[in-house]
């Protein structure tokens, strides 16, 4: 596909001047929900950089002194030649200087992972190919400042069992390439040096990049999660000094620091690490920059004490640059602070905030997070999602309440008995933006509790299970004891696939638990017969489950009967038409089993938020939910969020657009043809593919399982307990005596029944 000639004039766009909008949104001020919020005494002030050009590259964007340098590519139409520059961008003057690339010889050379040298050289590893793609080459290749090619030295062969995944060179020109668990050393002529090799204990190789002190360094994953920095000793082939509590670091390059050996940021956070000392100190977060930190690629300290970070995010296909300025808080207008609480505090929630804050003059969006990444050690899930959640629950019961709460991980059952829900019904016949009639009316009603209206979900996802219509019925919907009577009459094959004793308990419970607790009352029936029934019929299942041995299909076993039912997750109109294949054109969507009989299609929502009843801001949380219920979707992305959405007029699109048969078309708006002369359709031909053989290939939905899963949408109903619930870590605890043998049933039940009875009574 050809390259649109470059007709802009390279020149300098600044956003020098910061508006009252962004400045305000940069200190807090007030308190949120009666509780004082953080008072901080340095903001990081950004001042957004336009690069006025149509070739500018984002990919591998690098900082040189006061250069932002990046690769373009120019097509120029008459001579249909395209031409690889090195390009930079002067902070000083907004002046752009491209230089194009020489090789020596004409290959078919593709280059990546560049770094660009404070001579204004460049340096950079390339793949060429042959005529057919069918063989490859790797070469480390030098530039000059004049983008002539100094060498290409051949490294096929180190990298022919690996990859090559970062670059980087030191003071003296040395240069480190690596790939999985490997360092390849070169001189400055390219010259190979030796290899060091990190051992099997190396998970993955996040970082590399040169300290405050001129080494390079590592930064590595091992197999256990833990993260390492370590320097690397060039002349020794082999790392030197290794240094403990690195924060875990999202970024693929280890950064000189400002006044301390090296920046580092999460995502949310950017830090200062020390090596002496070992220890990091917080210098400020994305969100108050007006950034999502999860879409920061890159990110350098000035000589000045500014921060310079440039943003990419692939969703929205939004790119920008921020020079960040440490100012005094006091010097900085302020806002009144909205803290949304979070357990997992995602990119989705950070995007919506900061559009938020950019255009909003009264209110800013805080973020608090529940669940703590960088202290988690990679063991026992359930205690981690545990210890999150009842430090949410304090901050709940507290002054410290958020305004707003992300419902993701959360009991909103439990929450809504305890009154802890602001009802959105008032709000939102208030709107002028929005109405009831607006969105799916299964969703609206799956989200009233006690007659309140608690959230408004952006989008969400389903999951089902799936039968052999001709052994479960074509009606939806069974119960816990059909569902088991069915697994006795077929007792040579699995009910589920890969599921282990706590798993299917969870499965089972993660629609049923509220039959046995009711949390208006605090009357629980974990000691009832039904319940022992759950029991009995989880402990039918394996303690665990051996992945590594593993080779068949869940496909190829519900074929050849060796499984009886499968779980589908149904996130676009695509899904279901593969659930037929499997079960051969006899599949039945009867769903979850449930203890009366209803149909259990599990709603999984993103971006639910709920307005808390103690929020001292509660008109300026239901404008952040407005805002981003209303937004506009990308013409070219579709529906930002993986799944539906809940809006009426945006599912409809989405359903429309799913069968509509569209075409390839080149810019001219020709159209692409396959090897027998046929156009080729777009949304066609992707595939799925297992290690046994099995595969299916997707094809354009028609109307009738477009329709099925609009159906599935009407009945579909959120779960309250997922995987780190107290019900069900209290469930999972008390029954591992009864599956080991040592404890009878209706002990077990005993021990389960008085315990949750406890913790509903102290928690309802």
């Amino acid at each position: 596909m050809k390259l649109m000639k470059n007709k802009a004039i390279c020149r300098r766009v600044l956003g020098l001047a910061l508006s009252a909008a962004m400045a305000l949104s940069l200190a807090a001020c007030g308190n949120s929900s009666g509780g004082e919020t953080e008072k901080k005494e340095w903001v990081w002030v950004p001042e957004f950089i336009t690069i006025d050009d149509e070739t500018v590259s984002f990919y591998d964007m690098q900082l040189v002194g006061d250069s932002l340098c990046y690769q373009s590519y120019d097509y120029d139409e008459e001579t249909e030649i395209s031409t690889q520059s090195i390009c930079r961008y002067s902070l000083a003057d907004g002046n752009i200087t491209k230089t194009p690339l020489n090789y020596v010889e004409e290959k078919n050379w593709n280059l990546n992972r560049l770094v660009y040298a404070q001579d204004g050289s460049m340096y950079g590893t390339t793949n060429v190919y042959n005529e057919d793609y069918t063989k490859s080459e790797t070469f480390l290749c030098k530039f000059d400042a004049e983008g002539k090619q100094i060498f290409a030295e051949d490294m096929t062969e180190l990298v022919a069992e690996s990859y090559v995944d970062n670059m980087a060179i030191d003071g003296e020109g040395r240069i480190y390439v690596t790939g999985e668990n490997n360092v390849w050393l070169f001189d400055a002529d390219g010259n190979k040096r030796g290899t060091v090799s990190l051992g099997a204990d190396v998970n993955w190789i996040r970082a590399m990049g040169s300290g405050k002190d001129g080494k390079m360094y590592l930064c590595y994953y091992t197999s256990n999660g833990d993260t390492v920095l370590c320097d690397i000793d060039f002349d020794g082939k082999k790392t030197g000094n290794t240094y403990e509590n690195y924060p875990s670091s999202n970024s693929n390059a280890l950064v000189p620091g400002i006044d301390k050996d090296f920046l580092a940021q999460d995502g949310n956070r950017v830090y200062e690490y020390d090596t002496k000392s070992q220890t990091s100190t917080e210098l400020f977060t994305w969100l108050d920059s007006d950034i999502n930190g999860n879409t920061v690629e890159n990110f350098w300290g000035l000589e000045d004490g500014r921060i310079l970070a440039v943003a990419s995010d692939w969703e929205t296909n939004e790119k920008s640059i921020a020079l960040l300025t440490k100012t005094k808080a006091s010097e900085v207008p302020q806002k009144e602070t909205i803290v949304i609480g979070s357990l997992y505090g995602g990119s989705d929630i950070q995007a919506a905030a900061v559009k938020f804050n950019k255009s909003n003059d009264k209110y800013r969006i805080s973020i608090k997070g529940y669940l703590d990444f960088n202290s988690w050690d990679g063991d026992d899930y359930e205690a981690y999602m545990a210890d999150g959640m009842t430090r949410l629950n304090n901050d709940i019961t507290s002054n410290n309440c958020p305004d707003i709460l992300d419902l993701s991980g959360l009991n909103i059952k439990q929450l809504a008995a305890k009154g802890v829900f602001e009802d959105l019904n008032g709000y939102l016949e208030k709107s002028e933006k929005l109405s009831r009639e607006d969105f799916l009316e299964n969703i609206l009603e799956a989200y009233t509790l006690d007659g309140k209206l608690v959230s408004i979900p952006y989008g969400f996802q389903m999951s089902t299970v799936v039968g052999k219509g001709s052994e479960v019925g074509t009606e939806m919907g069974w119960t816990l004891e059909e569902l088991i009577a069915y697994a006795d009459a077929h007792p040579d094959a699995l009910l589920f696939d890969s599921k282990t004793k706590d798993v299917i308990m969870m499965t089972l419970m993660a629609y049923n638990a509220d039959y046995f607790i009711d949390w208006s009352t605090g009357e629980c029936r974990f000691d009832s017969e039904e319940f022992k029934d759950i029991l009995n019929f989880a402990n039918r299942f394996p303690e665990e489950y051996d992945w590594e041995k593993e080779d068949v299909s869940t496909p190829n076993k519900i074929q050849k009967g060796q499984v009886l039912l499968y779980e589908e997750n149904i996130y676009d109109f695509n899904e279901l038409q593969m659930c037929n294949e499997i079960f051969q054109g006899d599949a039945s969507y009867i769903g979850y089993p449930t203890m009366d009989g209803s149909v259990g299609c599990m709603l999984s929502a993103s971006q639910a938020y709920a307005i808390t009843s103690k929020s001292g801001h509660k008109d300026g949380a239901w404008e952040f939910i407005e805002g981003f219920l209303t937004k506009e979707e990308n013409p070219d992305r579709g529906f930002s969020s993986i799944g539906f959405p809940t809006m009426k007029s945006k599912l409809n699109a989405m359903a429309a657009d799913a069968v509509e048969v569209k075409y390839y078309t080149d810019e001219n708006g020709e159209l692409y043809y396959d090897e027998n002369g046929e156009p080729i359709v777009m949304g066609g031909g992707s595939s799925i593919s297992y290690g046994d053989g099995w595969s299916y290939e997707y094809s354009i939905p028609t109307q009738e399982e477009v329709d099925l899963a609009l159906s599935l949408m009407e009945i579909a109903k959120p779960v309250s307990y997922s995987q780190g619930d107290e019900v069900l870590n209290i469930i999972n605890e008390e029954a591992a005596p009864f599956y080991k043998g040592q404890k009878s049933v209706d002990e077990v039940a005993s021990v389960i029944q008085s315990r949750i009875k406890i913790y509903v009574g102290e928690n309802k």
